[in-house]
């Protein structure tokens, strides 16, 4: 068991430029499996859970709390393709704060830096109108974050300098 660290890697007000981002980095992984990708989404309110579930009929929904305790409510669904994962997370990106995850995946080998293959720590997230993975706090910007082993600082930075980007911040514990 453990959990994933993740470094954000672009913040940016602009999400297609989070999506293309994200989709250079699935490029570079080794392997992944395009129905390990899902989207979710915390509801505030019932209107948000409404508008959720509106835009995604599908969806599973799990509640949280007593009303006025926080999230009500979270709504899921998976997103095979890249194309549906973007259309769904700008419509939900419209409603509330919001992720995508591919975590059926895996980081190639870095030989030069002495990593191997990485499958058990490997995801990728677009967390949208947040910083943070959890999607916490309401951010102006999207937020790409590179999940790997914690302390592969060097695989972070390496995967990121693959497409052009590099790490924007610190790390923090993940799943």
């Amino acid at each position: 068991m453990g959990n994933t660290q993740a470094w954000p890697v672009l913040r940016s007000t602009d999400l297609d430029e989070a999506l293309t981002l994200a989709e250079r980095l699935l490029s570079v992984a080794s392997w992944y499996d395009p129905e390990g990708c899902y989207l979710d989404a915390w509801a505030h309110d019932d209107a948000q859970l409404r508008r959720l579930t509106e835009s995604a009929p599908t969806a599973n929904v799990r509640w949280y709390g007593a009303p006025g305790d926080g999230p009500r409510a979270s709504v899921s669904q998976p997103a095979p393709t890249v194309a549906q994962a973007g259309d769904a997370l700008k419509t939900w990106a419209g409603i509330t704060r919001c992720y995508l995850l591919w975590h059926d995946m895996k980081w190639p080998a870095v030989p030069e830096l002495g990593l191997g293959e990485e499958y058990k720590y490997a995801e990728l997230q677009v967390a949208c109108n947040s910083h943070t993975i959890h999607c916490e706090e309401w951010a102006p910007e999207h937020t790409v974050f590179i999940h790997a082993r914690p302390g592969h600082d060097e695989r972070a930075a390496w995967l990121a300098a693959e497409v052009g980007a590099q790490v924007v911040g610190p790390p923090e514990f993940g799943w």
